[in-house]
């Protein structure tokens, strides 16, 4: 199964967004129930109480009517409203009864909710209780504080057509793949408006190009600030956007261009493709499928940034090869790495990343295959990846069949009922 990583343009692509905010989850919701109340400890009545928050009101219209976003002015009418906050996303808002009580599932990746009063000018997040319980949840609102800035770039100023802002909680250490992100605010004037309890944020920022739905700016690094309970107002100034990096996209389309795009599901039959290694653990960098003939091998391609792989792909492949222990003469795993930023430099990097992965997901087991690392689009390219995520079978002859694990499985049961 391949899983996307890369954001995709949402300026007019913005129903990419609605889908996946409003997607179907794999695994059941927990509920969590809680109260609101204010400073003093009483409850507050109709608070408004979600997981992620839209800088641009609501995602109707005034009428309640879902915006047609095939047409150009709502897609600007869905972008406006600067600074009205409104709950969205997948786990269905909700809002407290008279007690200041809620009830709310669970939406995750998320582990932090927000919930503000009526009028928008108080409001607090408190962190979910990591297992399930009987225990209240607790929100206290405190005066919000207004941020507010404005972007250019990348050009020297140069003013963005349009811009979109995330704004990004601390992580937290032992929920490593859980989401960050909770505010979003998008501009057609490059502006940012949000209303944030005091507290440590981060904000990540950047831009799309006129006349198409492509990133052209980009805040590097990311923006961190801390509101302090001192003022109700804080103004960010005018942040500088850089170029936007490639995207995958975009180097796909160019790999396209000019010919080093392949297929690997063209090549069924035949031997796959050289990989693209800068460092490795358990095999050597320069390893090639020479080195691996008379062996079942499969491929598996994921990144850090690709949370199925690392919460559900990686922790199947891992019991896959202590269940197949006894026949690992026959087979080999060989996890690819890709990183298309570069950030990754070495497997030391890649361990320090994924240190706190496996203390809290994957229960301190490391991974017991080798590993490649691609911090580069070689691999990717000369593949014709689909999506980190992607796994590719190859037979004890060196080529490439069609199946993942549970096809190797088979392969390496019916070896075992031959006759010896």
């Amino acid at each position: 199964m391949q899983h996307t990583q890369t954001k995709a343009p949402i300026r007019r692509s913005v129903l990419i967004l609605l889908i996946f905010m409003t997607g179907a989850q794999a695994n059941e919701p927990r509920e969590i129930r809680g109260r609101v109340v204010d400073e003093a400890g009483k409850p507050v009545a109709d608070a408004a109480v979600g997981f992620f928050w839209r800088a641009n009101g609501a995602s109707v219209d005034r009428d309640g009517k879902p915006y047609d976003l095939t047409k150009a002015e709502n897609v600007r009418l869905f972008w406006g409203r600067l600074g009205e906050m409104e709950p969205t996303g997948r786990a269905q808002p909700t809002k407290t009864g008279a007690d200041g009580r809620f009830s709310i599932k669970d939406p995750d990746p998320y582990f932090a909710v927000m919930a503000m009063d009526s009028s928008r000018r108080q409001g607090g997040i408190a962190l979910l209780p990591k297992s399930e319980g009987d225990e209240l949840l607790e929100i206290r609102l405190v005066p919000l504080v207004t941020v507010r800035g404005s972007l250019e770039g990348p050009g020297p100023g140069q003013q963005p057509s349009w811009t979109h802002v995330y704004v990004h909680l601390p992580e937290d250490p032992i929920r490593p793949l859980h989401s960050t992100r909770f505010v979003s605010c998008g501009s057609f004037e490059a502006k940012f408006e949000f209303r944030l309890p005091p507290g440590k944020y981060t904000l990540q920022a950047y831009s799309q190009f006129a006349d198409k739905d492509a990133f052209e700016g980009e805040l590097v690094p990311d923006k961190a600030f801390v509101l302090g309970t001192e003022s109700t107002d804080c103004d960010l100034g005018r942040l500088r956007l850089v170029p936007h990096r490639p995207t995958r996209q975009t180097l796909e389309e160019q790999a396209k261009a000019n010919g080093s795009w392949n297929d690997y599901t063209q090549h069924y039959g035949e031997s796959p493709p050289r990989w693209h290694a800068t460092d490795a653990r358990g095999v050597s960098k320069d390893v090639r499928m020479a080195d691996f003939r008379g062996k079942w091998v499969l491929l598996d391609f994921w990144g850090l940034g690709c949370r199925p792989c690392l919460s559900e792909d990686l922790p199947r492949l891992i019991r896959f090869y202590e269940e197949h222990a006894p026949q690992r003469d026959q087979f080999e795993i060989l996890s690819i790495c890709i990183d298309f930023d570069g950030e990754l430099k070495s497997m030391a990097d890649v361990d320090r990343a994924l240190a706190p992965i496996v203390k809290h997901v994957w229960g301190g087991k490391t991974l017991p295959f080798p590993i490649l690392l691609d911090p580069t689009f070689k691999t990717w390219e000369r593949f014709g990846l689909p999506g980190l995520g992607t796994a590719i079978l190859i037979d004890p002859d060196g080529k490439l069949i069609k199946g993942d694990e549970s096809v190797l499985a088979e392969k390496l049961k019916e070896r075992a009922a031959r006759p010896r």
